[in-house]
C-alpha cells in the first residue's frame, strides 16, 4: 500500500482540534483501597457548575445529580475536596 506524504500531513496541520472543557466537582464520598481512593462521588462544587454537571451527566440514567467517578489508578483524595475534570 502506498500513502502520499501530503494528504498524510496535510490532515495533521489542518485537522481541528477538539476543545476540552473543564468541570468542578466536589467529593462527596471517597472509596479506599489498599493504596488510595480508587472511586469518588462528587457532585457539583458551585452552583454555576451545576448545570453544566447536570448536562454532563445526562447521558446516564438514574444518576440524580450525582457522578460515581472510578479512576484506572488509586489516587490521594479526601472528602470535601475539589476535582477539576476534563469533559
Amino acid at each position: 500500500m502506498e500513502v502520499s506524504c501530503r494528504p498524510f500531513f496535510s490532515v495533521l496541520l489542518f485537522a481541528r482540534p477538539t476543545q476540552t472543557k473543564s468541570l468542578d466537582v466536589g467529593v462527596l464520598e471517597t472509596f479506599e483501597f489498599d493504596e488510595g481512593t480508587i472511586a469518588v462521588l462528587a457532585h457539583h462544587a458551585d452552583p454555576l457548575s451545576r448545570d453544566q454537571l447536570a448536562d454532563w451527566l445526562r447521558r446516564a440514567r438514574m444518576c440524580f445529580g450525582r457522578a460515581f467517578i472510578v479512576f484506572y489508578e488509586p489516587l490521594q483524595i479526601r472528602e470535601r475536596d475539589i476535582l477539576s475534570l476534563l469533559i
